[in-house]
C-alpha cells in the first residue's frame, strides 16, 4: 500500500467525540482491552489528526502525536493498525514469525510473506481466518516488521508448511499492507524504530549487530512467546508483576520509539517514576541514553564536517546540514534524534559548538533559523577526530528523511513534532541544490571518463571531472606535454573543442595551453545550471534558478485590500494547503484561483493586507529561503 511515494491531501484535528468512536471501533474489531486502547490511542492524552491521501487514493491515516497508528484503506471505516500501533501494543493481532532474521530482508524490501519463509512452532500457528490481519515478526524480536491480511486460514497454512496439503509448501501467507521501511515509515512516521534490532536491511534480536551475524544462529520454529522472551531479555529485567497484558505493554514501552512520540506508553513510564524503584531505574536509563545521543551527534557532526561539508557549501542552514550532511554520515544502524540530547533543539546544538570555537553561526532574523557560516578546520576537536565508516544506506535514506529533523525556522521544530511534518507533504523539509548538466560540447569528455553525461553533478563534482580528464590524458605531465611549469596544462583537440568551440571568433586561433587556475571556470561555462528541489519523498529538477514567490497587495472595492501569493508550486507547496493555513493564521477569508494560461499555476488570495506577515509565515512553515521572495505593496 505504501511501497511507492504518495501525496498527502487534506488534514484536520479529530474531535473528542470522534476519538471515542474510533476507540469503540477498535474495541469492537479487535477485542482490544482498555489497557491496549490506552497504549494505542489514549482517551485524552496527545493530539489525534486525520489525513487523507491525495486523489485518486482513498486511504485515510490517523496520526497520534505524529505517529501513524491507524489506516483506513478504503475510507469506509475499516480500520487497520500500522506497525507503529503494534509497537505500542504487540498483542493486538495474532503474530507469525519468519524462519530466520535473514527473511526479514525481503519484508523490509516490500515483499509479501510466502509460506516457505514462515516458522511453524511445535504447538502450531496461532488461530486465524482468511483475510484476518496478522503481525509478522522476526525471531528474537517481538516488534512486528509488517502487518497484512492472511491469504488462507491457519489450518490450511500449517498443513501446507508440513507438506500435508496438495501443492506442498508453496504460495503466499500474508499480503503485506504496511511494513517497516516503506514510504509511510519514511515520510510520515519519522523513520521511527521500536528497538535496536531494527536495522536498515532487516530486523534482528536487539543487541545483534547485523543480519549477517545471525546466519550461523538457530532461529527455526520459534513460538510467539519464545520470540517475545528473547527480546524481553535483551531489553532488560522486568518486574514480573501484573497481568500479562500489562507486562507486554511494559516490555514494549521499555524498547521505546526513536524519532516518534512515545504516546501513552511514555506517559505510563513517567507515572511509574514517581512511585516505584522500577520507575526510577527507567528514568536512569533515559538519562544514560541522552548522554549516548550527545556523543553520537557530536561524532556525526565531526564526521560530516570532515567528509561532507566543504567550505564552498557554506553558509548552511540547520535543515540542510542535518538532512544532506549529518544523516548520510551517521554510523551504520544508528538513528539520530536531537530531542534525546541535552540540547533538545538543533539551534542550541549548533550554538554550543559555536561557543567551543568549532563553528561560526548566525541567526536569521526573519526565520529564526541558525545558519552555519564558517568551520574552524584547526579546532582541536576536529583535528583529534578520527573518521569512521558511515551507513551504506544512509545517503539513500536521507533524501526523504524527516526523522528527528532539526527545528524549523520560527523556533518550532521541523521534525521535532512529527505531527507538524505530517500535516501535509508540502510542509516537509525543503532542500534546494544547485546542480549542473553537461552541455553538448562536454559529452565526449564525460564519455571518456565513463561518466554519464546526462546525470546531474554538483559544481565540485564537475570540476573534479575536468581535472580527472586532464590527469587521465596526461595533459598536465611536464614530460609528456612539454610544459614549461606545473601551473599550465596542454589542450588536446578534444578538450580544446569542448572548452572553446563557439567562443573563438572566425580568424582567431585556438589556444594550445591553458592555466590550471582557469580550467574550472572554462569547464563550468559549458555546464548548464539546474535546480534540484526536494521535499519529503518528492523531487523535481528545473532548468536555472526557481522563480520567486511573488507576494503583492491590491486595492479592491474602495479601501479594501487583498494579498495575492503566486509561485508556490515551484517549491513543492500546495496552494490549497497554504490557503487553509493562512485562513487560520490571519483570521481572514481566503480563496485559490487558477492563473490564466496553460499550466500557469494557482494564486492564493487573502482578504486583507498581509504581505510581510505572509512572507515570514511561508519562510517559517515551508522553509523557502528569503532570497526567493518578491514582495510588492501597492
Amino acid at each position: 500500500m505504501f511501497k511507492k511515494p504518495f501525496n498527502l491531501g487534506q488534514s484536520h484535528k479529530v474531535s473528542g467525540a470522534d476519538r471515542k468512536k474510533l476507540r469503540r471501533a477498535l474495541e469492537k474489531a479487535y477485542g482490544v482491552s482498555e489497557d491496549g486502547l490506552e497504549a494505542i490511542l489514549p482517551a485524552k492524552a496527545g493530539e489525534l489528526e486525520c489525513i487523507k491521501l491525495a486523489s485518486p487514493s482513498r486511504v485515510v491515516l490517523y496520526l497520534h502525536d505524529g505517529s501513524p497508528i491507524l489506516m483506513d484503506p478504503n475510507g469506509k471505516g475499516d480500520y487497520a493498525p500500522t506497525c507503529f500501533a503494534l509497537w505500542r501494543w504487540p498483542d493486538l493481532l495474532p503474530r507469525v514469525y519468519v524462519k530466520h532474521p535473514a527473511v526479514s530482508r525481503y519484508l523490509v524490501g516490500g515483499a509479501d510473506l510466502m509460506l516457505p519463509g514462515v516458522a511453524l512452532p511445535a504447538e502450531g500457528l496461532p488461530a486465524f481466518q482468511r483475510d484476518q490481519l496478522l503481525a509478522v515478526c522476526s525471531p528474537g524480536n517481538p516488534a512486528p516488521v509488517a502487518v497484512g491480511a492472511a491469504v488462507m486460514d491457519s489450518g490450511d497454512a500449517a498443513a501446507r508448511i508440513r507438506g500435508q496439503a496438495p501443492g506442498g509448501c508453496r504460495g503466499k501467507l500474508v499480503e503485506v499492507m504496511q511494513h517497516y521501511g516503506d514510504y509511510l515509515w519514511a515520510d510520515v512516521g519519522g523513520r521511527a524504530v521500536p528497538n535496536a534490532g531494527f536495522l536498515a536491511d532487516g530486523v534482528v534480536p536487539p543487541g545483534v549487530a547485523s543480519v549477517e551475524a545471525t546466519l550461523n544462529g538457530d532461529f527455526g520454529d520459534q513460538s510467539d512467546d519464545e520470540g517475545a522472551d528473547a527480546a524481553a531479555a535483551a531489553a532488560g529485567p522486568q518486574d514480573g508483576e501484573g497481568a500479562p497484558a500489562d507486562a507486554a505493554a511494559e516490555r514494549m514501552a521499555g524498547l521505546g520509539l526513536d524519532g516518534a512520540g512515545g504516546g501513552a506508553s511514555g506517559q505510563s513510564g513517567e507515572a511509574s517514576t514517581s512511585g516505584s524503584g522500577a520507575g526510577a531505574a527507567a528514568g536512569g536509563g533515559e538519562a544514560e541514553a541522552a548522554v549516548d545521543m550527545d556523543a553520537l551527534l557530536e561524532s556525526v557532526l565531526l564526521q560530516a564536517l570532515t567528509k561532507s561539508v566543504k567550505d564552498g557549501d557554506l553558509p548552511l542552514n540547520s535543515g540542510v546540514l542535518w538532512n544532506s550532511h549529518m544523516q548520510p554520515q551517521r554510523p551504520a544502524g544508528s538513528t539520530l534524534d536531537v530531542k534525546k540530547t541535552k540540547h533538545k533543539k538543533m539551534s542550541k546544538f549548533l550554538q554550543a559548538y559555536a561557543k567551543s570555537g568549532l563553528l561560526t553561526c548566525k541567526e536569521d532574523k526573519h526565520s529564526g533559523d541558525v545558519i552555519v557560516t564558517a568551520v574552524n578546520r584547526k579546532c582541536p576537536l576536529l583535528l583529534d577526530f578520527r573518521p569512521y565508516k558511515a551507513s551504506s544506506t544512509a545517503a539513500a535514506e536521507s533524501a526523504g528523511a524527516t526523522s528527528s529533523a532539526p527545528e524549523a525556522a520560527a523556533g518550532g521544530s521541523a521534525g521535532a513534532s512529527a505531527a507538524d511534518a505530517a500535516g501535509a507533504c508540502s510542509q516537509s523539509q525543503l532542500l534546494i541544490e544547485e546542480v549542473y548538466k553537461a552541455g553538448r560540447e562536454l559529452r565526449p569528455i564525460f564519455e571518456e571518463l565513463k561518466l554519464n553525461p546526462d546525470a546531474l553533478y554538483t559544481g565540485a563534482e564537475a570540476a573534479d571531472a575536468a581535472f580527472a580528464y586532464v590527469k587521465a590524458a596526461g595533459l598536465d605531465d611536464p614530460a609528456r606535454a612539454q610544459l614549461s611549469d606545473n601551473r599550465t596544462l596542454q589542450l588536446n583537440p578534444l578538450l580544446c573543442d569542448a572548452l572553446f568551440k563557439g567562443f573563438i571568433k572566425k580568424g582567431e586561433t585556438y589556444p594550445t595551453h591553458l592555466a590550471k587556475s582557469e580550467l574550472r571556470e572554462a569547464f563550468m561555462r559549458r555546464m548548464h545550471l539546474q535546480c534540484r528541489l526536494s521535499r519529503g519523498a518528492y523531487q523535481v529538477v528545473r532548468k536555472g534558478a526557481p522563480p520567486a514567490v511573488a507576494i503583492s497587495t491590491e486595492k479592491r472595492q474602495g479601501n479594501k485590500r487583498v494579498t495575492k501569493i503566486t509561485g508556490l508550486e515551484a517549491f513543492l507547496v500546495d496552494p490549497e494547503v497554504v490557503a487553509g493555513e493562512c485562513q487560520r493564521k490571519f483570521a481572514c477569508s481566503t480563496s485559490v484561483v487558477d492563473l490564466p494560461g496553460k499550466n500557469s499555476g494557482q494564486e492564493v488570495v487573502l482578504q486583507g493586507s498581509f504581505p510581510e506577515k505572509a512572507a515570514d509565515f511561508l519562510m517559517t512553515q515551508y522553509g523557502i529561503p528569503k532570497k526567493y521572495f518578491l514582495v510588492k505593496t501597492a
